[in-house]
């Protein structure tokens, strides 16, 4: 099926968005869809529709599979080149196709049945991700301040009271697809002026929900959109070991893999905390990565995640000025053990682009 064909008309459909040739984020929807089907009873199971630019990828997967061309995708981009306009175009579109629609991002996983967020969906109340922060907070941000300039200057300037919601998650039914129309309206009109937002289709939708009883989605999934680094690596020890290829006990499996910061053990981290005491203090949040990365240990997941731990220790590095690396060690580090800090030592300096 592709986007220009009829789709079968249902009763409840979760719906995934993804495109682009990046494998990673396959993987990604690859877990959350099997997470849902190992969470859910099978006859309560709702249609799960991709939406993708590459549908081999889901042959064979029990999904309903909506192929996106070239065209489509540049056309739900618009003329202003917003990414997320896209998310909000799917959003339009699938929501015609069920009574119920729960637009759900790749990089999530559920904790409970996914019927648990069609529950919360009817004519007079609307799913989202989680309530981030009032308008009032945000317009003190300086992340959201041209932004809200813009939207004082145009007139359009909403009350405090606004609640800014995380789109990872958006749940409506048939008779409220408008919702996502009327917010790609208000993407294309907010552009000039919010071009340095990543988030600019989230605030469309909460501007379109304000006023409106708004139920949330944590608790039932766990959304790591901040933990990305270190659940790729998870994934990719999970389908390296298990395949890409559906099979019926993937979904059991797939409730095994920590979808979360992987963190040594409750004695190791008590250690990591009793060696920095004598790191000075404004270095003791890139020792800890430093440390935590060295002594991550137990299963292969953990293991895999040694080197995301040590990578961000060194991007908190280059905000520090990147260290001297002229000596054997950087000063006021903790040290490691002598095989971690030469493999160590050979990622920052290619990292840092130093000799």
């Amino acid at each position: 099926m592709n986007v220009s064909s009829p789709v079968p008309y249902v009763t409840q459909q979760l719906i995934y968005l993804l495109y682009g040739e990046r494998r990673i984020y396959q993987l990604e929807a690859k877990l959350s869809i099997l997470t849902a089907l190992a969470r859910c009873k099978p006859a309560e199971l709702p249609v799960i529709r991709v939406l993708t630019d590459q549908p081999q990828a889901f042959a064979g997967w029990p999904v309903e599979v909506i192929a996106l061309d070239e065209q489509t995708l540049q056309a739900w981009a618009g003329d202003g080149g917003y990414t997320h306009r896209r998310k909000a175009c799917a959003i339009a579109q699938a929501g015609q196709w069920a009574d119920k629609t729960v637009f759900i991002d790749t990089d999530t996983v559920f904790l409970q049945s996914p019927q648990k967020l069609f529950s919360q969906v009817d004519v007079g109340q609307f799913l989202v991700d989680e309530v981030e922060m009032s308008w009032a907070e945000a317009s003190r941000s300086s992340y959201y301040r041209s932004f809200v300039e813009g939207l004082a200057e145009s007139g359009e300037a909403p009350a405090d009271a606004l609640r800014l919601c995380n789109s990872g998650v958006m749940g409506f039914t048939r008779d409220n697809v408008g919702i996502a129309e009327r917010a790609i309206v208000r993407i294309d009109d907010w552009t000039p002026y919010a071009r340095d937002l990543h988030t600019i289709e989230q605030i469309a939708f909460s501007f379109e929900l304000h006023g409106a009883p708004i139920n949330e989605a944590r608790g039932v999934i766990s959304h790591y959109f901040a933990m990305k680094q270190y659940v790729h690596a998870i994934l990719e020890i999970f389908f390296a070991r298990h395949g890409e290829h559906f099979h019926s006990k993937m979904p059991g499996l797939a409730l095994k893999v920590p979808a979360h910061r992987p963190v040594p053990s409750w004695l190791a981290r008590l250690s990591v905390k009793w060696s920095l005491k004598h790191v000075p203090r404004e270095l003791r949040g890139i020792g800890r990565k430093l440390l935590y990365g060295s002594v991550m240990s137990g299963d292969d997941y953990q293991r895999a995640c040694k080197v995301v731990w040590w990578r961000s220790a060194i991007e908190d590095m280059r905000t520090l000025g990147g260290f001297d690396w002229s000596r054997e060690w950087p000063e006021g580090l903790p040290r490691l053990g002598q095989r971690d800090e030469l493999a160590f030592s050979e990622i920052a300096r290619a990292s840092l682009k130093v000799s």
